[in-house]
């Protein structure tokens, strides 16, 4: 991990090209969060590492000093994590759902993950980007997921 804030009630994270990222930000963002029903939670960390770990292995060159910005926010009855990186262009909104399978003989190792995303998101939006910001990253890349959510404690209530 290269950078964690609080700005404005929000988590910033900057993650580095490794998949240790996954498990730094993974906690950063149980940590802001606070509990939360197991379900959300649940969809909340799978996400996270799909986005996370197919973007590094993917998207960015191997070694490169190439990062990830992710900004956390908690609304009401929902979580919102939006992903910015400098990687390669990559519209997971876009991109082809592999076929499903009959047997374990013919079914495909890999390629389930974006299937995964598109299931446990209540919403993805993606755009393609052309700016740069005041820090000197220059994102290409931007993917915005909500996980509809709510505290343990209202979970207990209901």
């Amino acid at each position: 991990m290269r950078s964690t804030e609080i700005v404005d009630g929000r988590l910033r994270l900057v993650l580095a090209n490794t998949l240790a990222a996954v498990e730094d930000g993974r906690s950063e963002i149980m940590r802001f969060l606070g509990p939360l029903d197991a379900m959300a939670q649940n969809r909340l960390e799978v996400l996270f590492e799909e986005l996370v770990s197919n973007t590094i292995r993917h998207g960015f060159a191997k070694g490169s000093g190439q990062s990830i910005h992710v900004e956390v926010e908690r609304g009401p009855g929902a979580v919102t994590l939006v992903f910015e990186d400098d990687g390669l262009p990559f519209d997971p909104t876009q991109a082809e759902l592999p076929e499903g399978f009959t047997s374990a003989e013919t079914a495909r190792i890999g390629g389930l993950g974006i299937p995964l995303i598109v299931k446990l998101s209540s919403a993805l939006r993606y755009e393609e980007l052309s700016s740069r910001n005041d820090t000197g990253f220059h994102p290409r890349n931007r993917t915005t997921v909500s996980v509809a959510a709510q505290s343990a404690a209202a979970e207990e209530d209901a």
